[in-house]
C-alpha cells in the first residue's frame, strides 16, 4: 500500500490563543504533511472563537503561500442576518479563485442555533452546488445533529467532530445510513475493525480519512487505515479518493 494517497479532510492551522502545539503557517503545515507522507489537506483555521472575516483571510492567505497546489482551503459560514458574509452567490463564486473547497461551522462559539432560521440561504446555496460542509460543533449533541440533518437533508457533508466518535455508532450508523450525503472521517474512531465494518454496512465512499491535526498526528490514522482489513482500493479511495471527488463535484 505504498503508493496509496493521502488526502486530510481535517487539518487546523494557525497558532491557537490559548497556547498549544500548532502548525504556524504553510511552511510548518507542509513539513508535518512531508513528515507523515501526507499529499494534501483541506485547511481550516484553529481559532474557532476569531472573527471570521479575519480567519477566512488568513485560510487564503495560506492556500496562496502553498506554491505545490497542495492545500485546499476551508471558510467558516456564519447566520446571513447580521450580514457578515456576501451573498451566497458571491459568496461561492470566490471559491475557484482562492482555491476554497469547503466550508465548516462553529455554531456555539460564533453564538447562534444552527437551522433553517440562521443557515437556510447559504446552506441551500451549499447543497444545490454540493460544496462539502464540514461539521463541528456538534460533539455529543447528537439531538441537535439529528435536527440539523432533518432541516438539510440535502447537504454535502462531512462529520468531523474531534470528540464524540468512540463508542457512538448507535448514534452515527443511522446518519451514514439515511442521508446520501453524510460522510464519515476517521479521526477519533478507534474501533477495532470498526472501519473495515462501516464500509462493508455502508460504502467505502462514505468514509473519509482525516487527522485531526494538532490534536491528533497524521500518522496515527494512516496507519490505522492501512490495516483495518479492507482491500487496497478500498483503502485507497477512504485515503483520498473519496474527497478528491467530493471536491471535484462541487459546481463552483
Amino acid at each position: 500500500m505504498e503508493d496509496i494517497k493521502f488526502f486530510d479532510c481535517n487539518c487546523r492551522l494557525g497558532l491557537p490563543m490559548n497556547g498549544g502545539r500548532c502548525a504556524a503557517d504553510t511552511a510548518a503545515l507542509i513539513a508535518e504533511l512531508n513528515y507523515a507522507g501526507v499529499e494534501k489537506a483541506l485547511v481550516r483555521h484553529t481559532n474557532t472563537d476569531v472573527a471570521i472575516y479575519f480567519s477566512n483571510d488568513l485560510v487564503t492567505n495560506w492556500v496562496k503561500a502553498d506554491t505545490e497546489n497542495r492545500l485546499t482551503g476551508v471558510w467558516t459560514i456564519l447566520p446571513s442576518q447580521c450580514h457578515e458574509l456576501p451573498e451566497p452567490d458571491e459568496f461561492f463564486n470566490s471559491f475557484k479563485a482562492n482555491r476554497i473547497g469547503a466550508i465548516t461551522l462553529y455554531p456555539q462559539e460564533h453564538r447562534y442555533v444552527p437551522c433553517r432560521l440562521t443557515l437556510g440561504k447559504i446552506l441551500d446555496a451549499a447543497a444545490e452546488r454540493k460544496v462539502p460542509v464540514l461539521l463541528n460543533g456538534f460533539a455529543g449533541q447528537w439531538t441537535a445533529l439529528y435536527n440539523f440533518m432533518k432541516e438539510f437533508p440535502d447537504i454535502t457533508c462531512i462529520y468531523v467532530e474531534k470528540g464524540g466518535k468512540w463508542g457512538s455508532d448507535r448514534n452515527i450508523r443511522p446518519l451514514l445510513e439515511n442521508y446520501a450525503g453524510f460522510h464519515f472521517e476517521t479521526a477519533g474512531y478507534w474501533v477495532p475493525e470498526g472501519l473495515r465494518d462501516l464500509a462493508d454496512e455502508f460504502g467505502a465512499e462514505k468514509i473519509i480519512y482525516g487527522s485531526n491535526f494538532p490534536s491528533y498526528n497524521h500518522g496515527n490514522g494512516m496507519l490505522q487505515l492501512k490495516h483495518c482489513g479492507l482491500s487496497a482500493d478500498k483503502v485507497a479511495m477512504i485515503a483520498g479518493q473519496n474527497l478528491e471527488n467530493l471536491l471535484k463535484g462541487a459546481q463552483l
